[in-house]
């Protein structure tokens, strides 16, 4: 045969199928999430597409910076000023060596706009942000949906990677210290739990070869996990650059860890994030009968005193899309010119009267208020709950159900929505 035959007839992935246990199709076939979509991400994804993973999905929600340039491959100068997500998912696409390859970007906030139901429909979550408070949401949305998921870091020229499985050993939460719960918390202030609009940008040194050291250890401990090889769980692996030395540390298990609740008795439901609270209800009603309680899981923010003054404001809006500096009428504005605009003639509000937040509704109850023919109309996106998320109900029984808003999972996933066990 000649040897232009012979290469041609040659699989992409021909030396990686010479492990004894590679099975290709196993990739081919399993879902991953990638979050976090630079350095790290854009080294994760490179990876992956070489390998010959078919389905990836990557989260970020940030635009392109020239500082990007020098340690993400898929970035071009043309690009800054474009999100990330989209780019690394586009240049992804381009260089998959699985031919039917499906890369897709999600541009949203990890923390508060990526919907459980998602991570009940990956395989696997690659890790590949750069705070905690991402590391944390990741761990518990991970643990909930019986995920295992790896999670890299980087600093200077020291990386390290920890795998965790999907429902049993330490996770993420259970080694955590106070300093980096602080950190984790530090975008929001301490009253109201709104948002800082200010924060000073920690830059951390980084090295494109470290970010290429640690992907390699992140996707090999993936790829060991999909194929069902032993992988130490709970083992934090660091690479020092320095030294070229290379130390385990075993996390501690938390038994009373909170991030250890798995979802049960998923209920998916015909609706999605943009129903109105009075269809969630006939949905639920039509399922588990009357007498539903439905629980937010964040804080819906209908009134606030203002700072300054005391003046009540009419806010309807969730806390974490308020920032702090808005929490003042349009008497009061504050040096940057933000204020709430809606400011009723009324006088300053009672202590006790200081905030009106919602986190859970039923049939006649929106919060510790009325259920209104307005409240009833309001969709559960108005409420700040993302889309194809699963929502904490309470039956008349007090049972409890992880209810999905199923209805948004064309318009989330495509051809990702795959059936569930």
């Amino acid at each position: 045969m000649p040897l232009a035959e012979i290469s041609h007839a040659e699989s992409f992935f021909d030396r990686q199928e010479r492990l004894s246990w590679w099975r290709q199709d196993t990739l081919r076939a399993a879902r991953l999430l990638v979050v976090g979509a630079g350095a790290l991400g854009n080294e994760t994804l490179k990876n992956l597409a070489l390998l010959g993973a078919r389905w990836m999905l990557v989260v970020d929600h940030d635009d392109i910076s020239p500082s990007n340039l020098s340690r993400a491959i898929f970035f071009k100068p043309s690009d800054i000023g474009r999100r990330k997500a989209a780019v690394a998912a586009e240049r992804a696409q381009a260089l998959c060596r699985e031919t039917a390859g499906t890369v897709r970007a999600l541009d949203a906030d990890l923390v508060w706009d990526i919907g459980l139901g998602i991570f009940r429909r990956v395989d696997l979550i690659l890790g590949c942000v750069d705070n905690d408070e991402a590391r944390l949401s990741i761990n518990r949305a991970a643990r909930a949906a019986g995920v295992p998921w790896v999670n890299a870091g980087m600093y200077e020229l020291t990386g390290s990677v920890t795998a965790f499985a999907a429902d049993a050993g330490p996770c993420f939460e259970c080694a955590i210290t106070p300093d980096q719960l602080a950190d984790a918390r530090s975008r929001y202030d301490s009253c109201e739990q709104v948002r800082r609009r200010y924060l000073l940008e920690e830059r951390l040194p980084a090295i494109q070869v470290t970010s290429a050291l640690t992907s390699a250890l992140q996707v090999q401990e993936a790829m060991k996990i999909l194929h069902g090889e032993p992988v130490a769980f709970g083992v934090r692996r660091i690479y020092n650059g320095q030294t070229n030395a290379l130390h385990a540390v075993q996390l501690p298990f938390d038994p009373h860890c909170l991030a250890h609740g798995r979802l049960e008795r998923v209920l998916e439901l015909p609706v999605g994030v943009d129903a109105s609270l009075r269809e969630m209800l006939d949905a639920l009603e039509g399922r588990l009968g009357g007498g539903v309680t439905v629980h937010l899981g964040r804080r819906y923010v209908r009134r606030l005193a203002c700072r300054r003054c005391g003046r009540p404001l009419a806010l309807e809006r969730p806390a974490h899309l308020l920032y702090e500096d808005e929490l003042v009428c349009a008497r009061c504005p504050t040096s940057g010119g933000f204020a709430i605009n809606e400011s009723p003639a009324s006088p300053p509000a009672a202590p006790t009267d200081y905030i009106e937040v919602v986190t859970r509704f039923t049939r006649h109850r929106f919060g510790e208020g009325p259920m209104t023919r307005e409240d009833e109309e309001r969709s559960l996106r108005q409420l700040g709950i993302p889309p194809l998320h699963i929502l904490p109900v309470e039956d008349r029984a007090g049972r409890s159900w992880a209810c999905e808003l199923t209805g948004d999972l064309a318009a989330v996933l495509a051809d990702w929505g795959r059936q569930t066990d």
